[in-house]
């Protein structure tokens, strides 16, 4: 490609002199030139606009504006063009101007030999070149260095992600173990079930959590707790085969509308199901099926236990069929005080766990008739079943029954909310039934009750008596 040169002179002899000696060096073949003239300032910047010239011959006066504005100007389109700066009147001063102004350059009228001449152009060529290819490397390590930081941008936000993802790989094994820490602390049914959803939910930050399980019956499941919101309430029935929530039969997490749900399974034994709502967050297979695999054995070992329960009071309960040959009511009395315990702590809305403590303490509240001795049966029925341990609790039940709410009972004389609401509860309901037992209607009974609360009973469970009684 030939190099671009630009004369500007108002003394055309010069130019055409220049021009010439520039051709006759194409002719001999060392450089190619691509010449253009003008002989004042505002054709030498019109032209260059156009022409984008690689080396100007600029004369120093012009006829309408000085050369250095010229090379102002020039400079301002193209930094690396290279001007020489052409006068007849030389001098320091002169110098200084032209190289101030950025000149390569400059030469003295008459001009120099014509190898001079070719050489001052040949290494302003050069040194344009060498400042293009200046440029040209430095917005290539411009380039290079965006490109650099993008990519390390990139790489900060892969790394910040994998960073995020692994925080949330952290904080959700550990709150996984202490979810498996929970239900192997947990030794009550009742107790677990009532908290598996919250603490599902609170594992899985979902919007809900519903656990449904198999009745008595194997075709039988219903809702026994849930939380957050969701579409069903405790107790609902499920029907087997209807999506979502009756594939109880299926081998693995499914996704049905807002729902991820999963079997509760223990070896070839189908327990029940578990449903999460889904919320903003992701909830990952794995997650689910490590889940419901630590919640099936945990609910197959507390079901196991509750039978083994059930075959302990069983066991308790014989001492009252003993009793029951002289007295045949006591059994039935003690049915009727449990069921009737149970429906008040319903009420009250007292957790499972503890409405089973008073279940247990009200069905066996009057073994202690089985003795004869100087304690109250009270005391003898909590002596009689202390050595099992699943019974502590309805255990400070029975030794609590005879206290009296003003204080004034047996045997440490509590007061108020500090005696056992079991014990209030039992107490109440044990007594209710007596006075019927003796022929005393509802009403009757009830209003000797009412002149006792305050007293004897806990005035909110005698209220809670009463709505249990008209409910029914």
């Amino acid at each position: 490609m030939a190099e671009k040169i630009l004369i500007v002179d108002d003394e055309k002899n010069l130019v055409e002199v220049i021009e010439a000696i520039l051709t006759e060096l194409n002719d001999e073949g060392e450089n190619s030139y691509e010449v253009k003239k003008a002989y004042n300032a505002s054709d030498a910047i019109s032209i260059a606009m156009d022409f984008k010239p690689d080396v100007v011959l600029l004369d120093l006066r012009l006829p309408d504006k000085p050369g250095t504005e010229v090379l102002s100007t020039l400079k301002e389109y193209d930094k690396e063009v290279q001007v020489i700066m052409m006068t007849a009147h030389a001098s320091i001063e002169t110098a200084v101007r032209s190289v101030r102004e950025e000149a390569y350059d400059y030469i003295q009228k008459p001009l120099p030999s014509r190898g001079h001449l070719h050489t001052l152009v040949k290494n302003a060529l050069d040194r344009r070149h060498l400042l293009l290819e200046k440029k040209k490397l430095l917005m290539e390590i411009s380039d290079a260095n965006m490109a650099l930081e993008e990519a390390n941008l990139e790489l900060q936000e892969a790394k910040s992600q994998v960073d995020e993802k692994l925080k949330e790989k952290i904080k959700e094994l550990s709150l996984l173990n202490q979810f498996s820490q929970d239900l192997l602390n947990c030794n009550d049914l009742a107790t677990l079930i009532e908290e598996i959803p919250e603490d599902v939910m609170k594992l899985t930050s979902s919007g809900g959590v519903i656990l449904i399980l198999k009745g008595s019956s194997n075709e039988e499941f219903s809702v026994h707790s849930k939380k957050g919101d969701v579409d069903l309430s405790v107790g609902d029935k499920i029907e087997i085969g209807k999506e979502p929530f009756g594939l109880v039969n299926n081998k693995g997490p499914w996704e049905k509308d807002e729902y991820i749900c999963s079997p509760l399974t223990y070896m070839e034994d189908t327990l029940g199901l578990l449903a999460i709502k889904k919320a903003g967050s992701q909830i990952s297979q794995d997650l689910i099926q490590t889940i419901t695999s630590n919640l099936s054995m945990r609910l197959y070992n507390g079901m196991l236990n509750d039978t083994l329960k059930a075959s302990y009071i069983e066991a308790v309960l014989s001492f009252v069929k003993f009793e029951e040959s002289v007295d045949p009511e006591i059994k039935a009395h003690s049915e009727r005080v449990s069921k009737l315990s149970v429906e008040i702590a319903g009420k009250l809305n007292i957790s499972k766990a503890e409405t089973n403590n008073i279940r247990f303490a009200a069905l066996l509240h009057d073994l202690g008739k089985v003795g004869k001795g100087e304690i109250s049966s009270e005391l003898l029925s909590a002596e009689i079943i202390s050595p099992l341990r699943f019974l502590k609790k309805s255990r400070n039940i029975l030794e609590h029954l005879s206290e009296n709410y003003d204080g004034s009972g047996k045997p440490d004389g509590q007061k108020g909310d500090s005696i056992p609401v079991g014990s209030r509860i039992v107490r109440l309901s044990n007594e209710f039934d007596e006075l019927i037992l003796k022929g005393d209607n509802k009403k009757e009974v009830l209003k000797k009750i009412d002149e006792k609360a305050g007293s004897i009973y806990d005035p909110g469970v005698v209220k809670t008596l009463k709505e249990v009684l008209k409910s029914k």
